[in-house]
Parts: C-alpha cells; sequence; structure tokens
C-alpha cells in the first residue's frame, strides 16, 4: 500500500463512524479497498485495528497530505460508504458535505465526483486503476 492509499482508508473510517457507528457494510467497503489497494497481512491488521475506534475527520483523517487524484478517489468512496448500509443518515450527508470543504472541492468538481458514484458505480479513477491496453 502506498502512504496515500493507506490515509485513503483511515479518512473512510473517519467517514464510516460518521453515525456513530460502523456497520457490517461498512466494513466490508473498508475490507474491500484493502484488498483493492493490496494492503499487506500487516497493514490490514493495522487498519482494521485503526476502524475499531470512534475516529473524526478533524482529529484523525489525514487528507492535508493526499494529492488531488487521492482526493478525488477519496471523496467518491466516502459517497459509496455513506450509502452502504442502504441509507444515508443525516449525519453521513452533514460528513460528506464538511469532507467537500476540508479536501478544498469547489461545488461543480465535487457534484461531478458525487455524479460519478450514483447508483453504486464508481466511475471517477476507473481509469487509474484498469491496466493500460495502449501500450
Amino acid at each position: 500500500m502506498t502512504p496515500g492509499e493507506k490515509n485513503i482508508v483511515k479518512c473512510l473510517v473517519a467517514v464510516a463512524w460518521a453515525d456513530g457507528k460502523v456497520a457490517a457494510p461498512e466494513s466490508g467497503v473498508i475490507e474491500g479497498l484493502l484488498c483493492g489497494f493490496d494492503a499487506s497481512s500487516e497493514e490490514e491488521r493495522e487498519l482494521l485495528e485503526y476502524a475499531k475506534f470512534k475516529r473524526t475527520l478533524n482529529v484523525d483523517a489525514p487528507f492535508k497530505d493526499l494529492s488531488r487524484e487521492e482526493r478525488e478517489l477519496l471523496l467518491a468512496n466516502a459517497a459509496l460508504l455513506t450509502h452502504a448500509d442502504g441509507e444515508q443518515s443525516a449525519p453521513e450527508k452533514e460528513l460528506l458535505n464538511k469532507l467537500v470543504a476540508l479536501l478544498e472541492f469547489d461545488e461543480e468538481a465535487a457534484g461531478q465526483i458525487l455524479e460519478s458514484v450514483q447508483d453504486g458505480a464508481l466511475n471517477l479513477g476507473s481509469r487509474v486503476l484498469e491496466p493500460d491496453e495502449s501500450a
């Protein structure tokens, strides 16, 4: 895992805690990201242990060191995470709006990112995750 990927997961843990609990579907999203980021067994244990305790964006989320691309990926996955349990709570909506501001996205950019995850389809960043077949 890269440091940026680890930071994305830590930020998403804070998003998962927005409604005061981390439900099984939210844990599944986090575990899926760990797999997608090729986390080692040690990294996975570390981050799952990190996720056991309530985290907040203000105190625990290391988003300031993220690149623009990593911030986009974070926001897209945060939007998916807030719907993981089938319902986006008011605190989750508020947290997503707060995350947009903390990541310094303007309304238009945030709207494009959030639209990209409608119906659970993550389009943003898919070009980055797919192999480049033009070579």
